[in-house]
């Protein structure tokens, strides 16, 4: 509670300041309980051409791919306006190329630590002179950068997950958009870009690469392929499918089909994929797999994923980056809610053990790290013929 005793103790300040910035600030604090809930109705104007837009986006990587229609639709309602957005550093390689961001503001929790770093970035970004805020990531760090910058208008996503100082601080918004259960984040997103005045939203993904990355790529995968992606690795012990299973399968994929299985990740996943390939190569016949863990960094990493036929792992980023791509996915979803938050596009197969009564336990505002029934069968129950047979009707 101690950022509630923070709202209350600087609110007389940010009101001074306030009304010396202009009157257009507003102070929506009243008994820090939330305001009405504007999940939907008339929309309200967003204002001139030429104001300015910053995003709160400091989760991780996947759900910062969810969050790139935001940007787009921004920029194409407001070609004129300037949009910031800020993020964890780790997702600056996402967003590096992308045509519709002007600013990346970096948000490092290890630079930022307690009280006195978040005003200090506040400072910072209040300097910058945003008119209008959009908070995805709804935490307090977010609420009150974005309060005490005197941003005037703050649209803020309320999650379906929330404590009683997070319930709190919402009230330090002008505006808030519920995230409800069997709705979309990303739906939630583009639906809270109604208080900006724009509508009609698309919901593909976007990931760039820089242009030497294509031929890069190009060079990397030789052949016609189809090459089927195979990603081992995922930053979640929940999620982790096993390293024997993405064996199994990359064997069974280059002897069936006729695909040339390519290991992706990062160089953490190197010494996994150096084992698939292995076992791929042991028993002669035809096994074809190569090795790209590493090979890609983060930025470089779409202009791999889009030559490749399907993508095939747990709910990670690549998943989330491949859908980006138009690109099939399979993915194994295990714990996660796949009506917060899962690849639509064509093709893409969806692999779940829905008859679990704990599933789902992972949501996109609720995310847990270990298994509180202390089995995992959401994600160690699916087969290989399962995840095999998914993947071969899209290689074929």
């Amino acid at each position: 509670m101690i950022y509630v005793l923070l709202a209350y103790i600087s609110y007389p300040l940010v009101f001074l300041m306030s009304k010396l910035s202009g009157p257009r600030f507003s102070l929506p604090l009243e008994g820090v309980q939330p305001p009405r809930v504007l999940s939907g109705g008339r929309a309200r104007a967003g204002g001139a051409q030429g104001e300015s837009f910053v995003v709160f986006q400091t989760a991780k990587l996947g759900d910062m791919i969810c969050s790139t229609p935001v940007f787009r639709e921004i920029k194409r309602a407001y070609p004129a306006s300037r949009l910031g957005v800020v993020i964890h550093p780790a997702t600056r390689p996402l967003l590096k190329h992308n045509p519709h961001i002007d600013e990346i503001i970096e948000f490092d929790p290890r630079l930022y630590r307690g009280v006195a770093g978040k005003i200090r970035f506040a400072f910072a970004l209040g300097k910058r002179g945003y008119s209008s805020a959009l908070i995805l990531m709804p935490n307090a760090a977010n609420i009150l950068a974005a309060f005490w910058a005197l941003i005037p208008k703050r649209v803020c996503v309320y999650p379906n997950f929330t404590g009683p100082t997070l319930r709190r601080l919402l009230a330090l918004n002008t505006h808030l958009e519920y995230h409800g259960e069997g709705r979309m984040s990303m739906e939630t997103y583009l639906g809270a870009l109604r208080q900006f005045g724009i509508k009609n939203c698309g919901m593909q993904k976007e990931v760039y690469a820089p242009k030497e990355a294509d031929a890069k790529a190009a060079a990397y995968l030789k052949g016609d392929g189809p090459f089927a992606g195979v990603a081992p690795g995922t930053a979640n012990v929940m999620k982790e499918w096993g390293r024997e299973k993405f064996l199994e399968l990359s064997k069974r994929i280059s002897d069936e089909t006729t695909a040339t299985v390519v290991v992706i990740g990062s160089e953490k996943e190197r010494a996994a994929g150096e084992e698939i390939v292995g076992a791929c190569r042991a028993s002669g016949g035809r096994r074809r797999a190569i090795n790209a863990c590493g090979a890609f960094s983060l930025e470089e990493a779409p202009a791999l994923l889009k030559r490749l036929s399907v993508v095939i792992g747990v709910d990670t980023a690549l998943i989330y980056m491949a859908d980006a791509l138009d690109v099939p996915a399979v993915d194994i979803a295990g714990p996660c809610d796949m009506n917060d938050q899962r690849p639509i596009g064509k093709g893409s197969v969806i692999i779940q053990k829905k008859s679990l009564p704990c599933v789902p336990c992972s949501h996109t505002f609720r995310v847990p790290y270990e298994c509180r029934e202390g089995h995992r069968s959401c994600v160690a129950d699916v087969t290989v013929e399962e995840v095999f047979s998914a993947a071969v009707k899209i290689i074929q």
